[in-house]
């Protein structure tokens, strides 16, 4: 009885050590983790508060900046982010027009469209839905966050990215062959005509 009673003690005092450690490791990964968030909230901040990179942020960083705001802090990330922006948005738009506070923190609210191809994720074709709708949120689009699928998102994007586009595109064809049609001179083109007549 001895015997085993000291295997016993000893098994508990091992369990103990280990879960111990497995504390301890959990701790030291839970800092890291907190560093890691902290200083991607540093760099959010020092590239400009864009409204668009809200999707880089945890949601415990997402989740201080809405209390912050006076926003529900509950929900799914792209939910958070979706509060978060539209309240941002709208309040650099008063600022704007109403004059800025001296100690208003200032946030790049440039649409997606307008955006520097270098502040886009450049995999968006191989990212999940979840982290879809964090962009999508993040960008201010309108989708539907319960039904939409990674293809409707995809679409979402790449039609807001490339909004205003195409219109710049035909304009510029049009500019061209205006451009052209001025740089014609009789000298240049044997076939010009004045007056229904051949020049010289």
């Amino acid at each position: 009885a001895v015997v085993s009673t000291q295997s016993t003690g000893a098994i508990k005092a091992h369990q103990a050590n280990v879960s111990a450690k497995a504390a301890a490791s959990k701790q030291k990964q839970k800092a890291e983790e907190t560093q890691e968030e902290v200083m991607a909230f540093k760099t959010w901040e020092i590239n400009g508060r864009q409204v668009g990179q809200l999707w880089m942020l945890s949601e415990n960083i997402l989740r201080r900046e809405c209390k912050k705001f006076g926003l529900e802090a509950e929900g799914a990330k792209h939910f958070l982010i979706a509060r978060l922006a539209e309240v941002i948005r709208s309040r650099e738009r008063k600022m704007i027009t109403m004059g800025g506070e001296v100690n208003h923190a200032s946030y790049d609210v440039t649409p997606l469209h307008k955006v520097d191809a270098e502040d886009l994720p450049d995999n968006w074709q191989n990212m999940d839905p979840s982290d879809l709708k964090c962009v999508a949120a993040s960008y201010g689009l309108d989708f539907d966050h319960a039904n939409d699928t990674k293809s409707d998102l995809l679409k979402k994007l790449d039609t807001a990215r490339l909004k205003g586009s195409g219109l710049l595109m035909i304009l510029d064809d049009q500019s061209k062959k205006a451009k052209k049609r001025k740089s014609r001179t009789s000298d240049e083109d044997p076939d010009f005509k004045v007056d229904g007549n051949e020049s010289d």
